[in-house]
């Protein structure tokens, strides 16, 4: 097993990160809410630029462009590139523990009208952070009104809007601060990576992280190939058992994909349809368990899954169009929404499959919030989907995975079946 150094810092360019001042945080002393997010200097902030830049036919630099009164383009976390995902994990390593409850949330962007010359200006408004938010018990009743009240309550208004001294006006000044301030050290201190995890040491656990490996063995992947492996596209391998401790899930109903050291899964009670989720192929119960080449793999599996829904959304919404024959890598990513993204750590911050899992929800907001409060006894009793119904959703899936793989997109080297 892979060990992080006892002490390890590294700067990274665009990654900021600050606590809430307590007239803004959604909690009361002494739980903490931060916010990270990537600035300017990111190398996703800069790509996302120049490709304004380019529909708009200039060139420049985004700190020297003068802001236009029309822009509305909008830079989320769906925009992040792969090193960047891994970074802002990283930042949350570092400032919460294994041992709390913790919420890490970006609860999706509120959708802002466009027309075609506001699509093409290259000035943005930077919107890709995340929440931190430290849990108590009964602090939040359903546990989901989280997810409520930060969508509501931390909006960010455009660069064309006013600040003003509302709530919204407070924190949108507040976050400009931030992004706009020198990027953080990032800084992680361990000598075991397990050291405080609630699943890496327990025996049962370490017996199926075992089991897992066997079913996903990592030394099946190259560490630069792109195209898929044979060996891994077996279709009658799709029998095999997952756990997701610390229960067995049918490899060839859920799991439309796997990296080197994680899979990602269709959702058996999902809050909306293609609701997915990221999960480490160890059993592992917090981010902090994590190795370092896994966290550098959660980044590249987080942007090829945010990919992949954003082509499946894509395609639908031109099923009635004569442009659905279009296929090219150029059009990823071309639908705009946002996403909501979660992880529940602890049992105060909701977390009820001790197995540490990433929720990647498509968020609309002309529809259903994907935070939307609801009685707990109510979701409770919603009946879970059937294996086939799963199953179809997974090869539908699993279609979209290899063909951004193929081309690509995420610098994922396979999407594969379980060895036999």
């Amino acid at each position: 097993m892979e060990q992080r150094s006892a002490v390890w810092a590294v700067m990274v360019i665009g990654m900021r990160s600050a606590q809430l001042p307590p007239h803004l945080a959604l909690c009361h002393s002494p739980c903490r809410h931060w916010i990270v997010s990537a600035g300017g200097g990111s190398e996703s902030y800069q790509c996302f630029f120049q490709s304004k830049e380019h529909a708009c036919g200039r060139h420049g630099s985004p700190a020297l462009t003068p802001l236009s009164p029309h822009s509305v383009a909008r830079f989320r976390l769906d925009h992040l590139l792969p090193g960047d995902w891994s970074a802002l994990l990283r930042h949350c390593r570092s400032l919460t523990s294994p041992h709390g409850s913790f919420t890490y949330s970006s609860p999706g962007d509120t959708a802002v009208a466009t027309t075609a010359g506001d699509a093409a200006s290259a000035v943005v408004t930077n919107v890709a952070f995340m929440h931190i938010v430290e849990r108590t018990a009964g602090d939040f009743v359903p546990n989901n009104m989280i997810y409520h009240e930060l969508q509501w309550r931390y909006s960010v208004s455009p660069c064309y809007i006013a600040e003003t001294d509302t709530d919204a006006g407070d924190f949108t000044s507040w976050l400009r601060c931030l992004q706009r301030g020198e990027a953080n050290m990032e800084t992680e201190c361990a000598a075991d990576e397990d050291a405080g995890d609630p699943l890496a040491c327990t025996a049962l656990a370490m017996e199926k992280t075992a089991q897992n490996m066997q079913l996903f063995p990592a030394d099946v992947f190259s560490s630069s190939a792109f195209a898929f492996d044979p060996r891994c596209q077996r279709r009658d391998a799709g029998g095999g058992i997952f756990t997701f401790f610390p229960h067995a899930v049918v490899v060839s109903d859920c799991i439309p994909f796997c990296s080197q050291y994680f899979v990602v899964m269709v959702n058996h009670k999902p809050i909306v349809p293609n609701h997915l989720m990221v999960v480490p192929i160890r059993c592992v119960g917090t981010i902090h368990a994590l190795t370092q080449k896994e966290v550098e793999d959660w980044g590249r599996v987080m942007h090829l899954t945010l990919r992949v829904l954003k082509r499946v959304s894509a395609v639908r919404g031109r099923a009635g169009d004569h442009a659905s024959s279009d296929s090219s890598a150029a059009h990823i990513g071309a639908v705009e929404g946002g996403f909501s993204i979660a992880i529940q750590q602890g049992t105060f911050a909701g977390q009820t499959v001790p197995h540490l899992h990433t929720h990647v929800i498509p968020f609309d907001p002309r529809g259903k919030l994907a935070g939307e409060p609801e009685d707990e006894a109510v979701q409770r009793r919603q009946p879970c989907r059937t294996g086939a119904q799963m199953r179809e959703e997974t090869e539908m899936f699993k279609s979209y995975f290899e063909l951004l793989v193929g081309w690509g997109v995420g610098g994922l080297t396979h999407a594969m079946q379980p060895k036999q």
